[in-house]
């Protein structure tokens, strides 16, 4: 049975597509359990920001997939370790638009830092409590001066 020239396009874009499909999937579950600098969000979002992401979206984009971890982790019944010292510089870090760190920024940052030293602290039997709290501190700090992200901060939250 002979494929037309038309038929033959169409098999191999379909293959094509399907082997970048496995392709990136695969590579997405290699990357999922390692933690994510912030070197490695830049590469994942250059192409999505071509005028450059800043230091405090970068360092937010970090915070989300090490709680994604952390939600995993949690999940399947571990205590985090080691406090993630990186995550200190959300005071120092500069924002996209200047006025986004308003000034009660401090003070909700120093919420966020520390319910994640409680968290990472934890007993095994207050763990799933303070992680909730951390989503909290995140949730509370966007209402008031970032809302987007805030469908995706409660997504994060252990029921």
């Amino acid at each position: 049975m002979a494929l037309s020239l038309k038929n033959k396009l169409v098999l191999f874009s379909f293959l094509s597509v399907t082997f970048l499909l496995v392709n990136c999937s695969e590579r997405q579950a290699e990357t999922s359990d390692k933690k994510r600098t912030t070197e490695e969000c830049k590469k994942d979002t250059a192409s999505l920001n071509p005028n450059g992401d800043s230091e405090l979206a970068l360092l937010m984009r970090n915070m989300l997939h090490s709680t994604e971890s952390l939600k995993e982790m949690i999940k399947k019944g571990n205590v985090p370790d080691k406090f993630p010292e990186e995550f200190l510089k959300i005071h120092t870090a500069n924002p996209t638009d200047s006025d986004t760190k308003k000034a009660s920024f401090e003070a909700f940052a120093d919420n966020y830092l520390t319910s994640l030293k409680n968290l990472h602290n934890s007993q095994k039997n207050n763990v799933q409590e303070n992680y909730n709290s951390v989503i909290n501190a995140c949730a509370s700090c966007h209402q008031e001066h970032c809302p987007g992200p805030l469908r995706v901060i409660n997504k994060l939250k252990i029921n």
